[in-house]
């Protein structure tokens, strides 16, 4: 929806929101004008007009004017919660969602928090007392950066900004699932993660309830919308649901008609009379490659999962915002909840259940530094705003209840995985194509045309060409606290510290990798990916 900065006890608060705010641009399409309730308190937002674009403007005030409201993301459930709070005699003046978590937390407290249903990060001021509350999503979807001194607190939602904009102090992200006061930092009850006692079985019945009124629930109501399409089973089941509701919604697939997912995307486009939109790719090109850099800083990232899919996010996002869409879906989250990914599937075919369950709950908790990290930053970079259906609480509570056997089955002579969706096809055999159901996971890159595969890259050949083994020797030296294993890794840091400070930012330290073994399971990784070729 936008991103905002708020100052908190922090000196020349107006000038620094100001300043901040200057450095998202890019995330909306109007500047709200900074509120500044004292010398050293301020709050500024670059937001993207879709709910109540014409009033939303922000921060939102509660009904007795005692919160002010940052808020990024949007609620879901914001109808649902507007509809109670004014049975209990609660007055409105818009129709934004924003003033709806204003009230909610005026009139729940710190309750309120359970209630929402959305992807968000916001920071809610008190203006009488200066006391304030910052909370993220359980999976943060949306961003939320802080610096702090001894006693103040600085917000934003980028973290080059915060680090253009003040000179000292470490940028911390506020993690998922978590709020933020001036004495403590803890994790918030939420609509995710409820444990069941007993797993249950799947029903692709009741899937396919709960799928459908995940997508529904994230339709603008007065905007178009169109789909992030890579023709695999994900992305396919989104634009499946969406076209229930909205027939002329458009997928847009990125590659040429070399890549090995385009078969896949014009099944469904000839069964179906899907608008597929071709968005060109060409890994080859000199110009791909030279697009590293502004991917790195916009993504604010150099971890190779990301920045490699970000070029072709970002092309996507580019091109729906010159098509004039402003909300996109996308299928994140359906690989780490239904087991889509090779160690997921290894674990949860061969492992104990409990070992299994544990690395699914990692490649869940990373998620916020990878894909959704990379959707957000490409996306919001073209004032795009990608909602992610498969992380809706009911999605996830369902999937999470599961009984561990319900994912993987036996094809082909391998475990393969993300059976709860296949077996959504087979309730709609003339829509959904049987050659998308069947197929097996092929990394995006590698489906857009970025690989050929793992074995076969060009695009890492690219870097060892530009990187020599002696550079790059060097250079793991340099940057010793970042664990650096690959020239390709040595290659996206180094722009990054170009675009910022990244000495001051302690989680880019901290890598974004699971615990799962490679060499252990060797042999049978290397199955997959010939599986896939």
């Amino acid at each position: 929806m936008c991103g905002f900065a708020v100052a908190v006890d922090w000196p020349d608060a107006e000038v620094v929101v100001s300043r901040l705010v200057q450095g998202i641009l890019h995330r909306g399409d109007i500047t709200d004008p900074v509120f500044a309730p004292s010398a050293t308190t301020a709050m500024g937002t670059r937001r993207l007009r879709i709910v109540d674009g014409a009033h939303g403007t922000q921060p939102q005030m509660s009904f007795n004017g005692r919160l002010a409201v940052s808020f990024n993301g949007e609620i879901y459930n914001h109808v649902a919660l507007r509809r109670e709070l004014e049975a209990g005699g609660i007055q409105f003046r818009t129709h934004s969602d924003t003033e709806v978590v204003a009230n909610a937390l005026q009139v729940w407290g710190y309750h309120a928090l359970k209630r929402l249903v959305g992807m968000y990060a916001f920071v809610a001021l008190d203006i009488a007392s200066g006391e304030f509350l910052a909370a993220r999503d359980p999976f943060g979807v949306k961003p939320l950066y802080v610096i702090q001194s001894k006693t103040g607190f600085v917000f934003c939602s980028e973290m080059k900004p915060l680090l253009r904009t003040i000179e000292t102090g470490d940028v911390m992200l506020l993690p998922p699932g978590y709020a933020l006061s001036r004495k403590n930092c803890v994790r918030f009850k939420s609509p995710v993660y409820p444990r069941p006692e007993m797993p249950i079985a799947n029903d692709p019945k009741v899937l396919d309830k709960i799928l459908t009124e995940a997508v529904r629930s994230r339709l603008p109501p007065d905007l178009p919308v169109a789909t992030m399409f890579s023709g695999g089973i994900d992305s396919t089941l989104i634009a499946h649901y969406a076209r229930r509701f909205r027939p002329e919604a458009p997928g847009y697939f990125v590659g040429n008609t070399e890549a090995p997912d385009f078969r896949y995307a014009v099944d469904y486009a000839a069964q179906t009379g899907f608008d597929l939109r071709i968005v060109p790719f060409d890994a080859e090109s000199d110009d791909t490659f030279d697009q590293i850099g502004r991917m790195v800083e916009i993504s604010e990232s150099f971890e190779p999962n990301l920045v490699r899919v970000a070029l072709c996010t970002a092309l996507v996002a580019r091109r729906m915002h010159d098509d004039g869409f402003r909300v996109a879906l996308c299928g994140e989250g359906a690989d780490e909840l239904f087991c889509g990914y090779p160690p997921l599937e290894v674990a949860f075919h061969d492992g104990p259940p409990q070992e299994a369950r544990a690395l699914r709950e990692e490649v869940l908790d990373l998620m916020h530094r990878v894909p959704l990290q990379r959707v957000d930053r490409c996306a919001m970079a073209y004032q795009v705003e990608a909602r992610e259906p498969f992380l809706d609480p009911a999605v996830v509570n369902y999937a999470l209840s599961l009984d561990p056997a319900s994912f993987v089955r036996d094809l082909n002579g391998l475990p393969t995985g993300k059976m709860p969706l296949r077996d959504l096809y087979d309730l709609y055999p003339d829509h959904l194509p049987t050659s998308i159901r069947d197929r097996t996971k092929v990394p995006f890159g590698e489906g857009a045309g970025l690989d050929i595969s793992p074995q076969e890259s060009g695009w890492k050949r690219r870097f060892e060409a530009a990187i020599s083994d002696r550079d790059f020797q060097d250079g793991r030296k340099e940057f010793m606290a970042f664990n650096v294993q690959t020239k390709e890794e040595l290659f996206y840091l180094r722009h990054l510290a170009q675009a910022m400070d990244v000495t001051r930012v302690p989680h880019l330290r901290d890598r974004a990798w699971i615990s799962f073994s490679v060499a252990q399971h060797g042999e049978k990784l290397k199955r997959y990916a010939h599986a896939s070729l």
